[in-house]
């Protein structure tokens, strides 16, 4: 028998992570149309989360193969195939498990799929306000024509 403290403390922090997620997607939703007005994205055709209760959210989106190129361009993102199972496809966020764009629940297989990734605070992904996302993570499904986008507030 698990012990009461312990489904306390476990559903006192699903609602922590909930608060988390409400409390600041429609701020990720806002930098991220910021960061993608290359490609003129509104914060309706974007569906937001936070992941957890951490400083890392993802957005999901309808793309075309030329919406893809044109942010990987201009965000200077660099291609590669992802494989889980190879943190130099998918670095660092790999060794973060299979959360956001990595879920299957949340992207489905992510294995072979096109993606594209910058990371170190490039200038591309400052926000107004003063923020800045970490990294930024882009995989592109063709045959769903969907987008996951990942990124990671940073620090300071």
């Amino acid at each position: 028998m698990i012990p009461k403290s312990i489904l306390l403390l476990a559903a006192f922090l699903a609602s922590c992570s909930s608060l988390w997620n409400v409390a600041n997607r429609d701020l990720l939703r806002s930098g991220m149309v910021e960061v993608l007005s290359p490609i003129s994205v509104a914060s309706e055709d974007l569906d937001c989360q936070m992941i957890g209760s951490t400083r890392s959210g993802y957005c999901l989106l309808e793309t075309t193969p030329e919406m893809v190129m044109t942010m990987a361009t201009s965000l200077a993102l660099d291609y590669r195939v992802a494989n889980p199972d190879d943190p130099h496809t998918l670095p660092p966020i790999v060794g973060e498990g299979n959360l956001g764009c990595l879920s299957p629940e949340v992207f489905g297989e992510v294995r072979g799929l096109p993606a594209y990734w910058v990371a170190g605070r490039p200038e591309q992904l400052q926000i107004s306000g003063g923020g800045q996302f970490e990294y930024m993570l882009l995989l592109f499904n063709p045959g769903t024509g969907h987008s996951c986008i990942q990124v990671s507030y940073a620090y300071g």
